[in-house]
């Protein structure tokens, strides 16, 4: 972590160097071969180090201690003047910490300057300059004032607080979401789409799970909720969901974290909102949802180097607002809401196996064990071998006061313990996600309330591990 009075590093300083130059983010990044968050992070150590807050600020305590320099402008008393036509971004300071350098005399008098005074040709070049430092001074304030490329302001530090053994707190959301995805990619988590209080949003927020900074991402083109998503190829697939009319939509926008920006897939065959989407290294797969009338058994399996979805053969229980994960090579589709009531059902497709029906495409369904409560609106992660499910309140008066694990060598459900909920222990459609070994739950409904609230499981924070003996006599 950046602090006060630390030297700036190399790439700080070049970056420093493009801000002086008038470069605004994306020119950075580009000049630098480095993303706009990036970018972002190295301003913000700046900012840090100098104990500034804008680029105004930054721009002049850089100048003052000689960390950059000011293109077209020196303090040496034998360089040349400006010229006339420097363009306005090469200047970057306040007019009293600039020298105006000696004008030279000129080498020729031609007969009608003869009469003019001697001072002449420094008034021109004084006028000159003072146009190009008005020029800068507009131009900085426009930065630090609004400017499109104007740095948020940087956030307070953050640091998690552990509730239980193994759940700690975390930074919470800008605002409280729900019924949006989550997906985790390297060390960020995606949370795209879903409600707010305004209603239903295309915004995607990263969590940078490093520094704990929340972060705004290109926004989605089609702002949609009751989604999911999954990564594959560094991509996230986000397909259908709820559009903002309560109609479900058939759109497949897939957005790219190195990239920061959105592209359009194949159209899925219908419009679907409340599947669930998995990956599972090679394909992309929904399940289930609603199409505005029925609840749907369909499931549909992307071929990236297609670009085409292809029908597979149907769960077993037509359902939405289902849950799962990919656990050893196999896809569960866990709970969900059939129309009726709140679901207990536990069933996985194997890709691997053939279906019933040899003119059908690879795959079959199996069963697996119910769950321990009926749950709509949960979500999961597959961890170690085993799938981790949490929340799941919707659509029930009962209560759901824990969560569950899954073993698929024992087929067997157990409980997990929720993070403390006060008095709304219920939590739907909420978001999660892991990151290496931590399993992130952010926010989702608590007591018919969107919450902000994020948390954090760690499945192995107090695991320990027993070394085996050796037998008396050195033997094996």
């Amino acid at each position: 972590m950046a602090e006060k009075g630390e030297a700036l590093s190399d790439r700080e300083l070049e970056v420093l160097q493009c801000v002086i130059d008038g470069a605004g983010n994306k020119e950075i990044a580009a000049t630098l071969v480095i993303s706009e968050n990036t970018v972002k992070v190295h301003l913000r150590n700046i900012y840090t180090k100098l104990d500034v807050s804008s680029r105004t600020e930054a721009t002049t305590v850089a100048l003052q201690q000689g960390l950059v320099t000011l293109e077209g402008i020196t303090t040496e008393n034998n360089d040349p003047e400006p010229e006339p036509e420097v363009e306005a971004e090469t200047a970057r300071t306040e007019p009293a910490e600039v020298a105006v350098p000696p004008s030279p005399q000129p080498d020729i008098t031609e007969p009608e300057t003869a009469a003019r005074p001697a001072f002449f040709p420094r008034r021109i070049a004084l006028a000159g300059l003072l146009l190009i430092l008005l020029v800068a001074i507009v131009f900085l304030a426009y930065q630090a004032f609004g400017g499109a490329n104007a740095p948020t302001p940087t956030p307070e530090p953050f640091a998690e607080t552990a509730i239980t053994d193994d759940w700690l707190q975390s930074r919470p959301l800008p605002a409280p979401r729900s019924n949006m995805a989550l997906v985790g990619n390297g060390l960020n988590l995606y949370l795209i789409g879903g409600e707010t209080a305004a209603g239903v949003t295309n915004a995607v927020s990263i969590l940078q799970t490093a520094d704990l900074v929340w972060e705004e991402g290109a926004a989605k083109p089609t702002a949609v909720t009751n989604i999911t998503g999954a990564e594959l190829f560094g991509e996230i697939y986000i397909p259908g969901g709820e559009l903002a009319n309560g109609q479900p939509t058939n759109v497949v926008e897939v957005y790219s974290p190195a990239n920061n920006s959105w592209r359009v897939a194949t159209p899925l065959p219908a419009a679907v909102s409340g599947g669930l989407v998995l990956s599972d290294g090679s394909f992309i797969y929904l399940f289930g949802g609603w199409d505005g009338q029925n609840y749907l058994a369909d499931v549909y399996r992307f071929d990236p180097a297609a670009n085409s979805w292809q029908i597979l053969p149907d769960m077993p229980t037509a359902r939405a607002y289902v849950t799962g994960g990919v656990v050893k090579g196999k896809l569960y589709v866990v709970g969900g809401y059939d129309g009726e009531r709140p679901l207990t059902e536990c069933a996985y497709f194997d890709p691997a196996t053939p279906g019933e029906d040899p003119t059908e495409s690879g795959g079959s369904w199996h069963s697996c064990a119910d769950t321990l409560l009926p749950r709509a609106g949960a979500s999961a992660a597959g961890v170690f071998n085993k799938l981790y499910l949490f929340g799941g309140g919707a659509f029930s008066e009962e209560p759901i006061t824990y969560s569950e694990s899954y073993n698929p060598d024992a087929d067997q459900w157990s409980v997990v313990n929720t993070p403390p909920l006060d008095e709304q222990p219920s939590w739907s459609h909420l978001g999660i996600a892991n990151i290496e070994t931590n399993i992130y739950a952010v926010g989702g409904v608590r007591g018919a309330q969107a919450t902000a609230e994020t948390f954090v499981y760690r499945p192995l924070a107090y695991q320990t591990f027993i070394p085996i003996a050796p037998v008396e006599g050195g033997g094996p």
